[in-house]
C-alpha cells in the first residue's frame, strides 16, 4: 500500500476500514502472499498511521531508522527491507528526487519544481520509478516520493515551489 487516506468530513466513516479490507481481499484473490505498508514509529506525514494497520493485524517486521515496514503476512512469511534501501545513501551531489505517478499530487509537484529550476539554472535529477524493478532498486524508503541531497537520504515528503526552495537553503 502506497497510500490510504480519507480526510475532512469523511474520517471517522468507516471508509478506511473498507479500503484496506478491498485492499486485503484483492490480494488474497490474486494470491499474493501479504500486504506491506510503509509506516514510522513517531506519526509522519504522508505516511501510513501506524496505530491504524496495527489494529488490523498487521506487525513491524522490520525498520531503518524511525521508519518501519508494517506487514500483514496471509502464509506466515516475514517480507524484509531490500538490502540497497537501508543504504539511504546515492553517489550524487545533485538534488535526486524519486518519485511515483500513483500519486496525483506528484506530478503537480515534479512541474513546480521544474519550472522553478529553469529559473535558477539548478541540475535536479528527477527518477520516475513506474515499474516493479525500479521500485525494488530504489535505495532508500520510499513511499511515492524520495529525495536526496549531496548523496544522502533527505526526506519522503512532497516538495512543492516552497518546499524545494527551503531544501535549497537547509
Amino acid at each position: 500500500i502506497y497510500c490510504l487516506w480519507v480526510s475532512g468530513k469523511f474520517k471517522g466513516h468507516g471508509y478506511g476500514k473498507q479500503l484496506l479490507e478491498y485492499v486485503i481481499n484483492d490480494a488474497k484473490k490474486k494470491g499474493k502472499q501479504g500486504v506491506c505498508v510503509i509506516s514510522s514509529k513517531k506519526k509522519k506525514s504522508y505516511l501510513a498511521d501506524k496505530k491504524f494497520f496495527l489494529k488490523y493485524g498487521f506487525e513491524v517486521v522490520d525498520q531503518i531508522e524511525d521508519y518501519e515496514l508494517l506487514s500483514l503476512s496471509f502464509n506466515h512469511q516475514k517480507p524484509s527491507f531490500c538490502k540497497n534501501v537501508k543504504q539511504m545513501v546515492i553517489d550524487s551531489n545533485h538534488i535526486t528526487l524519486y518519485y511515483s505517478p500513483q500519486c496525483p499530487f506528484t506530478l503537480n509537484c515534479i512541474n513546480e519544481i521544474k519550472e522553478y529550476i529553469k529559473d535558477y539554472n539548478i541540475q535536479v535529477d528527477f527518477i520516475k520509478v513506474d515499474t516493479l524493478e525500479k521500485a525494488k532498486n530504489i535505495p532508500c524508503i520510499f513511499n511515492n516520493w524520495a529525495v536526496f541531497k549531496n548523496g544522502k537520504y533527505v526526506s519522503h515528503i512532497l516538495l512543492n515551489k516552497k518546499g524545494f526552495e527551503k531544501l535549497l537553503n537547509d
